[in-house]
């Protein structure tokens, strides 16, 4: 009986060191499971949020993230360069575009061919030439500016009307400065019309020239037959011109230069010969110039 009992105690003990053993050792594997059961709980919310991620399509926690970067980066808003250099409306011609005070100066120069017309035509005074234009002034808008303006037109006198002065060449000089308004009518974007006029000051200088044998010196000097001046006469007075003229953005809408072509009518109040002075009467020429204007 004693043997029984002893035996019977020492059997407990030990189951119960084995149970407390296998307590122990089972504790981390448990903890381990709730720990991942956990983390897919918090997980499946946003993923059953997300209408376009499904999470039966991921087999692992790295290619999860890598996908829900993908996602963020994907939604994330673009930048609006509208927004980082602001809203501007469409563009519309302008002439001039005007950006500080001295965007409203205006600058031109321009060339071209001069018709005489009226009486030069009828007397025999005038023949075809050229014109030489530069100009500057002021622009109040983009519709109404101001020009100073030089011109110089340079004029052959006809053959047969040297003929009977009795000398082998000759010439008609005349330049001015005048105050010249000038109006723009903008046609489309590219072009458009203008309109311009006014007066001031002309002088009218006649020469007549014959070859004559002069030195003549450039790299070295040498004698040479050239027209030299044998006699001229000479006005000055007041005169009117009107114009009308085109315009073409040739360098696009916000550039300042424009190419232009006009033809003007130009009166020129000279005096007519006297007993005491030289003249011949009025004069009318038709410049037609090409040029560009800033």
């Amino acid at each position: 009986m004693v043997f029984r009992c002893a035996f019977s105690r020492s059997s407990l003990v030990r189951l119960a060191i084995a149970a407390s053993t296998t307590a122990l050792l089972s504790l981390p594997v448990a903890a381990q499971n709730q720990s991942q059961s956990q983390s897919q709980t918090q997980l499946s919310p946003a993923i059953e949020s997300s209408p376009s991620i499904s999470p039966e399509h991921y087999s692992s926690s790295a290619e999860w993230k890598e996908s829900l970067a993908t996602y963020d980066l994907a939604s994330a808003p673009t930048p609006s360069a509208s927004g980082q250099y602001g809203q501007y409306g469409r563009r519309t011609n302008r002439y001039p575009h005007y950006e500080s005070r001295w965007s409203h100066m205006a600058f031109e120069v321009g060339g071209g061919f001069t018709a005489p017309i009226g009486n030069d035509v009828r007397d025999g005074y005038d023949g075809w030439g050229y014109n030489f234009t530069l100009g500057a002034g002021w622009n109040f808008s983009k519709y109404f500016g101001t020009l100073i303006e030089y011109q110089f037109n340079r004029n052959k006198i006809p053959g047969a009307t040297l003929a009977q002065i009795g000398v082998p060449g000759g010439n008609i000089n005349t330049w001015s400065f005048t105050l010249d308004p000038i109006l723009y009518l903008p046609v489309s974007h590219s072009f458009g019309a203008y309109v311009t006029g006014g007066g001031g000051f002309y002088r009218k200088v006649t020469n007549f020239t014959a070859p004559q044998l002069v030195q003549q010196c450039y790299y070295f000097c040498y004698y040479g037959y050239a027209n030299q001046t044998i006699g001229h006469f000479s006005s000055n007075q007041g005169g009117l011109n009107i114009g009308l003229g085109t315009y073409w953005n040739a360098f696009g809408p916000d550039s300042h230069a424009k190419l232009y072509a006009e033809a003007r009518y130009v009166w020129v109040d000279s005096p007519a010969a006297t007993n005491t002075t030289e003249g011949e009467g009025t004069e009318g020429l038709i410049p037609v110039t090409f040029g560009i204007r800033f």
